[in-house]
């Protein structure tokens, strides 16, 4: 063959190669961007490119910002040897691949062998002997995401067109890879938004549930056949309530501390239209105007010391439900105009702000006073008197329904059964005896504590005796002068009488039998004998 003939079918191999080339480059940029999937992405690269080079393999090699670590993805498609791959980290500045990612520019090493930068545990790690390679960095606009790397050329030796082929597609290649990363991050972010609107609306529906349980469980208990007491009194409070439940009529409840006032309130809401609204309470004794006037129509921030937000006031939370409001004859007379406009206008003003709001609300009152009295005396408003005292329930004292002691007893047993962790179930009835025949100025809620108190000093017995009760209780039946409190028969009741005024009467003559019968008009044998009888 003539050397012209040479040249011509060197040059045809030349282009045919280029060619050939051309047609990979413009084929594996097409494909790229079928891969969403980084891992999937990253095994076609390999695949891809050690067929167009004619390698024995390929590495994907990514940086891993978070730690400043190199990280080898794939090498080739040998199961074996990709699984050891996925475990092997570099620094970033380590290996050939560290050189070539902080530098951004390609190499080609024909003898790796002989380059002191090569890092020779992924060798170790794989079982695969690297030779050769060119390396070149995969940029973005943005920055280097990682390196690429071709291994050992199956014929031959890399060469110039080799590497410029390498540098064309890196870019493409990294292109594609931030594109599949980006994805990725997408699509893990929206399954777990799934998830999280997934979590969302279950705990909306649990929430939901739970919410209308509660609800259930307060109309529940807020019946008022769930009120502890049966004595006429108490029927005939449930009676007067009972008219009022379906309206939004004022209503004011009467009665001493401890009678159960807000229990009374809470029961008229919770049976009435605004029962699925709020039911907010407020004491109103012996708070200043301005924390009280904060609490009940809120305050504008900077409108005093301490006001560092915005705060909604009682009336505004309650909208459309109901305001409890406890000793409310204790309010100055400045906090009972503002009250009054509350009643006729439905209207607060918060502290601060020019601007009124428009409330509805429903408006339950309750004082311990005379509120008549209070009226005359010149420390209660006539017209918001009348106003709260629309509808009135007077609650009477525990004193005056001993019937209900028994039942409420009972039943604060069984609320503190848990609490004490007792198997108390009863009374005995020289105990029930002795609460029934106390006065409990305290009424219920002294009651409650005393039975609270009770089952704590059970000891080993399933009920409450007589010597679990406390002093007071117990020392009421005999008093040492006045206030001597009878019961049982007529006889009984004269023998108690009798005792008491014997035994303060020795007490005050120090012993004096004489003098003692002759103020009681009694001869010296007389008293001898009662004192006998009673075993002094």
């Amino acid at each position: 063959m003539s050397k012209k003939g040479k040249k011509q079918r060197g040059d045809d191999l030349e282009f045919s190669r280029e060619h050939q080339e051309l047609k990979y480059l413009w084929d594996i940029s097409q494909s790229l961007y079928q891969y969403l999937n980084v891992d999937d992405l990253i095994l076609h690269i390999i695949r891809q490119i050690t067929k167009v080079m004619y390698a024995e393999a390929a590495s994907v090699i990514l940086h891993d910002e978070g730690k400043d670590e190199l990280v080898f993805c794939w090498s080739s498609d040998i199961p074996e040897r990709l699984d050891k791959l996925e475990e092997i980290r570099i620094p970033a500045d380590h290996g050939i691949a560290g050189s070539v990612f902080k530098s951004g520019k390609a190499e080609i090493i024909l003898d790796v062998a002989q380059d002191s930068r090569h890092y020779s545990d992924v060798d170790s790690a794989t079982a695969f002997k690297t030779k050769s390679m060119i390396a070149v960095p995969l940029k973005t606009k943005e920055q280097t995401i990682g390196v690429l790397e071709v291994l050992n050329k199956i014929e031959g030796d890399f060469d110039e067109k080799d590497f410029n082929f390498l540098v064309t597609l890196a870019p493409i290649i990294a292109m594609a890879l931030d594109n599949a990363r980006m994805c990725t991050e997408l699509n893990s972010a929206y399954r777990e938004l799934q998830l999280i609107n997934k979590d969302k609306d279950e705990v909306i529906k649990k929430t939901e549930n739970e919410v209308a349980y509660l609800r259930r469980e307060v109309e529940r208990h807020y019946r008022f056949d769930q009120v502890i007491g049966n004595s006429e009194r108490m029927l005939e409070v449930f009676r007067l309530c009972e008219r009022v439940i379906d309206s939004d009529i004022t209503v004011l409840i009467e009665g001493e501390t401890g009678t159960g006032k807000e229990l009374i309130a809470r029961t008229i809401h919770f049976n009435g239209p605004r029962k699925k609204m709020p039911f907010v309470s407020q004491n109103c004794g012996g708070i200043p105007d301005t924390l009280l006037a904060s609490e009940l129509f809120g305050h504008k921030r900077g409108s005093f010391t301490g006001a560092v937000k915005d705060k909604k006031g009682l009336f505004e939370t309650a909208h459309e439900g109901t305001v409890f409001l406890d000793e409310v004859a204790e309010m100055s007379p400045a906090m009972q105009t503002s009250l009054l406009r509350v009643l006729q206008e439905g209207e607060i003003k918060p502290l601060g702000s020019d601007l009124s709001k428009k409330v509805d609300v429903r408006v339950i009152s309750a004082t311990n006073k005379n509120l008549e009295k209070e009226v005359q005396e010149g420390r209660l408003r006539e017209d918001l008197f009348y106003r709260l005292s629309v509808f009135t329930v007077d609650l009477p004292p525990l004193r005056d329904r001993t019937g209900d002691i028994p039942v409420l007893a009972n039943h604060f047993i069984r609320k503190y059964n848990k609490k004490a962790k007792k198997p108390v179930i009863g009374f005995s009835q020289e105990a029930m005896d002795c609460l029934s025949s106390y006065p409990f100025p305290g009424n219920v809620r002294e009651l409650e504590n005393e039975i609270e108190r009770a089952m704590a000093m059970v000891a080993d017995s399933n009920q409450i005796e007589i010597s679990n009760l406390s002093d007071k209780i117990r020392d009421d039946l005999v008093r040492e002068t006045h206030g001597v409190r009878l019961r049982g028969s007529l006889k009984e009741m004269v023998e108690t009488l009798e005792k008491s005024v014997l035994l303060e009467k020795l007490r005050e003559h120090e012993g004096n039998k004489t003098r003692v019968a002759k103020e009681l008009g009694l001869s010296r044998n007389g008293l001898m004998k009662k004192m006998q009888r009673y075993g002094f």
